[in-house]
């Protein structure tokens, strides 16, 4: 599985990504790094209801909870593996996929609020196969069903598996703790909140993910203010070895461009999921304009790589030994050096917590595809998922982890290859909803 990752995510992969992106990005004049942070701005205040139908979410809540369905293992162990791998430089590459993911939040989020069903019980409400239904399905009827297996496989085993297999690692390690105890203790706190349906997770993950996201952030940006020159020098380091090769030293075989944008971009893409289609299951199930929706879908991949993931790799290239450790350890040891014990107490609370988060986010995201599939015994699929976390803390990391990048891998080229032709056949709709004066008001 470790050859078939490599091979996929091979930097030619990571190109095409990085152009697809830049298309969406010109194509929509940049709407998705122009307007999302004002749109923002002007509904933080709103008290919108989440309306009578579990499937109905306000917009900050889906912000909320689509925040911490991203911010996740990838932000904290992703990052340091791509650091690893790809050297400096793949932090550059890592920014670059978080503002092209951003143009297809945005397009995602749109084509399912405009032209999706409007009848919250429909099977395409709220889905990425609304609009490959509605635009594509005729000539290829069966990409919608794909895509509907790979993210309910996806979210099923890869997401499951590997946040729960990160934390186990991690207190495993710092604490000497048993597997067993803690894939019992994720078992019964995954099913107590996802059993309760789409509202328990929602509620569950708009209120703690922002806390403990800020919790992580305010400690990481403390880290680097003590420490301004090394902050400074891993920037420089940064833009240096994105665009030239970076020589470890000693004899040692060094980082090329290519290693840096491969790792970057995957990694990348593991973090802030852009290009996959779930963007819709969150910010679209509205029925509000749907350039609100829109714009704050793409404000996700943005606070998730350009904040939060811009700390741990600064704090990582700062006081971590990047060249000999990698994953959550790399970040943790980059903490307690920059402050003490408390500040790897912290990481391991945050890296806890956000696996949580992602596994009961995805959760979601498999029901509903598990429901556009005709299943139907939602409960016993609700247990299913909980049984596949009790699993995690078992499994070879490696594999899983690899698994994880063919899988994302399938998932852009059966969305994002649809997504072109549907973008650009509905452009100039798009672009009049999307700088529409009815919701600057």
């Amino acid at each position: 599985m470790d050859t078939i990752a490599a091979w996929i995510w091979n930097p030619f992969f990571s190109l095409i990504y990085i152009e697809i992106g830049i298309l969406f990005l010109l194509i929509t004049r940049g709407l998705s790094l122009r307007e999302p942070f004002v749109m923002f701005w002007r509904i933080r205040s709103q008290k919108t209801q989440e309306g009578g139908n579990e499937h109905h979410i306000s917009h900050m809540t889906a912000l909320g909870a689509a925040l911490a369905s991203s911010v996740g293992v990838g932000n904290l162990a992703g990052v340091g593996t791509a650091i690893h791998l790809g050297g400096p430089g793949a932090m550059f590459w890592l920014w670059v996929s978080a503002i092209v993911g951003g143009s297809f939040q945005m397009c995602s989020a749109y084509l399912a609020v405009r032209h999706g069903p409007k009848d919250v019980h429909s099977i395409h409400y709220a889905t990425p196969m609304s609009y490959l239904v509605k635009f594509v399905g005729h000539s290829w009827p069966m990409l919608a069903p794909i895509l509907a297996g790979l993210i309910l496989f996806y979210g099923m085993v890869s997401a499951n598996l590997i946040q729960a297999n990160s934390v186990s690692r991690a207190l495993a390690n710092e604490l000497g703790s048993s597997d067993i105890w803690v894939a019992i203790t994720l078992f019964v706190t995954v099913s107590a909140v996802i059993v309760g349906g789409v509202k328990s997770i929602v509620r569950f993950s708009a209120i703690i993910g922002p806390w403990v996201t800020a919790l992580f952030v305010a400690c990481g940006l403390l880290i680097l203010i003590l420490n301004p020159l090394a902050t400074l020098k891993s920037l420089q380091t940064i833009f240096q070895a994105a665009f030239h090769p970076y020589a470890m030293g000693g004899g040692v075989a060094g980082y090329t461009v290519m290693q840096a944008m491969q790792f970057g971009v995957a990694r990348g893409v593991f973090t802030h999921f852009s290009g996959l289609g779930i963007a819709p299951f969150y910010q679209s199930a509205n029925d509000d304009h749907p350039a609100v929706g829109a714009h704050l879908a793409a404000l996700v991949p943005l606070i998730d790589s350009l904040l939060v993931c811009s700390i741990t790799g600064l704090v990582v290239l700062d006081l971590g030994d990047w060249q000999q450790f990698t994953g959550a350890y790399l970040t943790a040891t980059a903490f307690q050096t920059g402050l003490g014990d408390g500040g790897r107490w912290v990481l391991f609370l945050c890296l806890g917590v956000f696996a949580y988060t992602t596994i009961i986010s995805w959760a979601h995201f498999s029901e509903r595809c598990y429901h556009y599939l005709g299943g139907r015994r939602v409960i016993a699929f609700r247990w299913t998922f909980a049984g596949v976390t009790f699993c995690g803390p078992f499994m070879p990391v490696s594999f899983i982890w690899s698994m994880a990048d063919v899988v994302i891998s399938l998932m852009i080229m059966v969305h994002l290859v649809p997504m072109i032709y549907i973008v650009i056949k509905t452009l100039p709709e798009m672009l009049a909803d999307l700088r529409s004066p009815v919701f600057r008001q």
